[in-house]
């Protein structure tokens, strides 16, 4: 009896403990997860004054058409309370942007000014304290895909404002807003942030998409030790490759079916390199990765992709391609082996200066190639051609002089 009654105090005891250190868990995750402040939509306020204020930009008049020099006015020449003014010098050109230019996704407006890789200074700033304390003028800023979010729905509220049913974005959309093709843009304050020191402007833009939409799943699904492969070695793809060798997974794997992108793979810092045109080479990696970011934007052979996993492994797909380019499955690719399908779309706020201050520290930067505004054309077809290594950015130049702070 008396043994029995050891053991039953034994058993309490150890419950008691495991119940206080779950709630101490709790405690401090709840403690970290309300520290940041939510991220809400700019203040309703009435503009600074009636003086439009004229942008320079180049559009597409209509679906996939070559884009032209065309003005529009923002309806202040200051911006209201809760916006900045950005004068633009580079913004990047995506793989997005084609899309958009094309319709392919069938919730462009036009005219059409693309654009959401955007890096300028500060112009004007709006009258709001929040604004003032956050920018001043002259200091280098950059814009990615995200112009905003409700502040008040279920994925707002656990702080995943990309996943907001109301999200919008920078250019398009039912705003029918404009982009970063232009010498300035008008934008919330609260989507809009600081540029690392020590970085030069035409290797921002590209981080503000590329970076947080390979940074974030890496960071969410990675593991410590993990082998980790990234499908794809292209504007993307070389960028996850650099966040893949400065996390602490054990390997870092480059897929590609193009032989010719070996060296730079391995460059960009892939541990290994598998032809995926090479059926040996696939049957070997059979059932040995923990993770695959699948970056290629387009049809995914998807039953191949998840072949490579082992059980329970996980296959992220982050490319988002044209609506006739679909993919198939046999489900006896996943659930025997309880592996994932799963994709991920951008990064949620609070990643964003995270990514870029990992960015920073570990010299991670995409391979660009620089184009002048007035060759958009020529850089948009080389796009289309695919013959990009890796990121094309167009430079603005600092034609938009900043203006005083209202």
């Amino acid at each position: 009896m008396l043994l029995l009654s050891r053991r039953i105090a034994t058993i309490f005891t150890g419950l008691a403990a495991a119940v206080a250190a779950s709630i101490s868990k709790v405690s401090v995750t709840t403690q970290s997860l309300a520290t940041p402040l939510l991220v809400k939509p700019p203040p309703v306020a009435p503009l600074p004054d009636d003086k439009p204020k004229r942008v320079s930009a180049y559009a597409a008049l209509r679906p996939m058409e070559p884009l032209v020099p065309w003005d529009y006015e923002l309806p202040s020449s200051a911006p209201p309370a809760g916006y900045v003014d950005l004068a633009i010098t580079h913004c990047g050109v995506c793989h997005s942007d084609v899309h958009q230019i094309d319709d392919a996704w069938k919730v462009a407006s036009f005219p059409l000014v693309p654009g959401h890789e955007i890096v300028g200074t500060i112009a004007a700033v709006g009258d709001d304290a929040v604004t003032r304390a956050k920018f001043a003028v002259g200091q280098r800023a950059c814009i990615g895909v995200q112009r905003g979010s409700c502040g008040s729905c279920a994925c707002c509220l656990e702080r995943l404002e990309n996943l907001c049913p109301k999200i919008t974005k920078t250019y398009a959309g039912s705003g029918k807003d404009k982009g970063g093709f232009a010498n300035l843009i008008r934008f919330p304050t609260a989507w809009v942030f600081k540029a690392p020191e020590g970085m030069a402007s035409e290797l921002l833009g590209p981080l503000m998409c590329a970076g947080i939409t390979t940074y974030s799943p890496l960071k969410r699904h990675g593991k410590p030790g993990a082998k980790v492969g990234i499908i794809g070695i292209g504007g993307l793809g070389h960028l996850a490759l650099q966040f893949g060798r400065a996390m602490s997974f054990g390997e870092v794997v480059a897929l590609s079916r193009s032989p010719a992108k070996e060296a730079e793979a391995r460059r960009f810092g892939a541990s290994s390199f598998v032809l995926t045109e090479d059926p040996s080479a696939m049957a070997a990696s059979a059932g040995s990765f923990d993770l695959l970011l699948n970056t290629v934007s387009g049809h995914a052979p998807l039953d191949e992709y998840l072949a490579l996993l082992k059980p329970r492994g996980t296959l992220a797909c982050v490319g988002l391609p044209h609506r006739e380019q679909k993919s198939s499955l046999w489900f006896q690719s996943m659930v025997p082996s309880e592996r994932a399908l799963i994709g991920s779309y951008l990064g949620p706020y609070d990643d964003y200066e995270e990514m870029l201050a990992f960015a920073s520290a570990h010299g991670i930067q995409p391979q660009v190639e620089l184009f002048p505004a007035a060759q958009v054309n020529e850089a948009i077809a080389k796009l289309r051609n695919n013959t990009a290594r890796y990121r094309i950015v167009l430079e603005f130049g600092s034609s938009a002089a900043p203006a005083e702070a209202m």
